[in-house]
């Protein structure tokens, strides 16, 4: 299932909203909507510490806008991971 456009107009509305951190962290599923993240990979987009990505992610996910896409393969480690996906 893709996102829709209506989702991604209502991402963009919010985005100046966020604290900087949780802003660029945002925009980074934004930028491929249709693609999954694990915390190591976008670290590694925004030229991050993991220290610094996890928790963004964390307080994203409680505030509904990321979700659990899949338990794989990081592009990165190659190892087990967690990816996240914007919620519809």
């Amino acid at each position: 299932m893709s996102v829709q456009q209506t989702s991604l107009d209502a991402y963009k509305k919010i985005l100046p909203e966020l604290p900087r951190c949780r802003r660029q962290v945002l925009q980074v599923f934004i930028w491929n909507p249709y693609r999954d993240y694990t915390n190591l990979e976008v670290a590694r987009e925004l030229g991050w510490e993991i220290n610094c990505v996890t928790p963004r992610v964390l307080e994203l996910r409680k505030m509904g806008y990321l979700k659990l896409s899949r338990k794989r393969s990081c592009h990165i480690t190659g190892n087990t991971a967690m990816a996240w996906r914007l919620a519809r």
